[in-house]
């Protein structure tokens, strides 16, 4: 079972989707995205529109999480 507020911590920092995904292919793609995603808006168009990737990788850590809790859930 994974920590809902520790996954969208973690989020916060993109890196840490990892924790909520367990290191998949769906969470690669997702933080290469985000990541990709952050460096051309803060280069292109402002820095302080970065913060934005920031909400959305702690968004995506708390979804995660609570889908493998779900999915954890139906197994047992």
């Amino acid at each position: 079972m994974k920590n809902k507020i520790l996954a969208a911590i973690l989020g916060f920092f993109v890196i840490g989707l990892f924790y909520a995904t367990g290191f998949t292919k769906k969470g690669l793609i997702y933080v290469i995205g985000l990541c990709v995603a952050s460096w051309v808006l803060t280069t292109f168009i402002s820095p302080g529109i970065g913060l934005l990737i920031n909400i959305a990788g702690a968004y995506l850590g708390y979804k995660f999480a609570e889908e493998t809790n779900n999915s954890n859930d139906v197994n047992e």
